[in-house]
């Protein structure tokens, strides 16, 4: 096999930067195109070393299937081509360079995903899938494993090497070569030569167990052919009961499409996090009907906006001047009750009674001018108070929120009790809490406050990751 050092010039246009991995018949190197000074992910393979024609065929065709393939979360393919030398013929693969490191460098280093983590990679990867499955003639990848996806820090995930000799190749076995696939991710059916959608679903259900134990899965017990994951690992009951469809070893009892897999995976998570071209992450989380609150979710950033339901300039003023109303009869009853004409106790206490009727009756209307503003963001957190013509704001360093909580209603008697009265910031500088959504409803202040834990763990595992690197 041709081995290229740093700084050879392959086809007089790519400059061999550094090797990124090497398998049993390929390398690939990161290499600058040096007519746009772009990095690029060149894969080199030999004739003189593929012993098996299959190897050849193979990268010809990733070639060809993948020129026409247009996802954002599948590295460009540039070019293709061979050189050919006294003794060798070498076959080259261009395609575009992604940043960040496959799940099995990530595991490598320590990185101990959560299972909101691990359903967030489920989720991308079976959008990906469901854009090959459906494209005509359908794509079946046929060896979805930890090193054939790249991971970025920022949670997105690419799915990479479609047929790429390197991956397919090492750590495989291969019947008179009539399958290809890696050993403990794919299924039993690929061992017979068959690939249907249902066998990417059970190699992904296998890199997720992977990504759960740090095993290969072919270490794990088994029962009756099938992986007897249930006592490895600790998920909820949801997740592992769909583990469990998509790791059936008949692809009949699997899921049968991408498709079916991610509708009922996110159905049944409350905490998947999903990103699309302009990394907008969308959730699972449920806005309550009829909800006024905007809730806007990048990668990023979290920002949440609950208006005031006297929101307009004309609303504040007849409210005021109800308010203005409401303090002249406080007033002329209050005068009223020091005055000689209530000389008796029940003309006192019926002037009472109806202070506080006044009142009461007034209160709902104050609420009318609450609002709420919070935004968080990787390194500043902001929360803003609005009520009526007045505006209260407080910053801090989003790593000094220490935890977030929904507040119980302390007038409640029953100690079960579900109500709540606001969501809590607990900040460790200053050492302080803050609370928003008073006028909101339990269901909003739940929404909000599952969107809130939500993201935060993501940054958190953003964090992680770069610590990793």
């Amino acid at each position: 096999m041709t081995v290229h050092q740093p700084n050879d010039i392959i086809a007089q246009r790519y400059r061999i930067v550094t090797a990124l991995g090497k398998g049993g018949m390929g390398i690939t190197y990161e290499a600058e195109d040096l007519t746009n000074y772009q990095r690029v992910a060149l894969k080199a393979v030999s004739l003189q070393q593929a012993k098996d024609w299959k190897i050849l065929e193979l990268f010809e065709r990733e070639a060809k299937v993948l020129a026409n393939l247009h996802h954002p979360q599948i590295p460009k393919y540039l070019n293709y081509f061979y050189i050919d030398t006294e003794q060798d013929r070498c076959f080259y693969l261009i395609r575009e360079l992604v940043s960040g490191n496959s799940l099995a460098t990530w595991v490598e280093k320590g990185w101990h995903p959560t299972e909101i983590q691990i359903q967030n990679i489920a989720i991308q990867i079976l959008k990906i899938l469901s854009y090959l499955h459906q494209l005509n003639p359908p794509i079946i990848h046929r060896d979805i494993k930890p090193e054939n996806i790249i991971l970025q820090p920022d949670g997105q995930v690419f799915l990479v090497d479609f047929g790429a000799v390197k991956d397919i190749y090492r750590n495989t076995m291969s019947f008179s070569g009539t399958f290809v696939g890696t050993i403990g991710y794919m299924p039993l059916e690929q061992l017979r030569g068959k690939a249907y959608y249902a066998s990417d679903l059970y190699s992904l259900g296998a890199t997720l167990l992977y990504l759960l134990t740090h095993r290969s899965p072919d270490e794990l017990p088994q029962k009756r052919m099938k992986i007897d994951f249930r006592s490895c690992v600790e998920i909820s009951p949801e997740f592992m009961n769909w583990l469990d469809v998509i790791l059936e070893p008949i692809w009949e009892d699997r899921f049968q499409s991408a498709t079916a897999a991610l509708n009922v995976l996110s159905n049944n998570s409350e905490n998947i996090y999903i990103y699309d071209d302009r990394s907008v992450v969308k959730s699972t989380h449920q806005k309550p009907e009829g909800s006024e609150v905007t809730l806007k979710k990048t990668s990023s950033s979290l920002i949440i906006n609950i208006p005031s339901v006297a929101s307009s300039k004309s609303v504040k003023i007849a409210l005021c001047c109800m308010a203005v109303i409401f303090c002249i009869i406080n007033l002329f009853v209050y005068n009223l009750f020091l005055s000689q004409s209530l000389n008796d106790n029940s003309s006192r206490i019926g002037a009472i009674i109806g202070l506080l009727i006044g009142n009461l009756v007034y209160l709902p209307f104050l609420k009318l001018g609450f609002g709420n503003y919070i935004k968080i963001a990787k390194n500043k957190f902001l929360i803003n108070w609005r009520f009526w013509f007045f505006s209260r704001t407080i910053t801090a360093q989003t790593k000094y929120i220490k935890k977030v909580y929904l507040n119980k209603d302390l007038f409640i008697s029953n100690p079960n009790s579900q109500k709540t009265t606001n969501i809590t910031f607990y900040l460790l500088k200053p050492r302080k809490e803050y609370g928003f959504g008073y006028i909101l409803t339990q269901k909003e202040q739940k929404w909000l406050f599952a969107e809130i834990k939500d993201f935060l763990e993501q940054l958190k595992a953003q964090e992680s990751l770069k610590k990793l690197q």
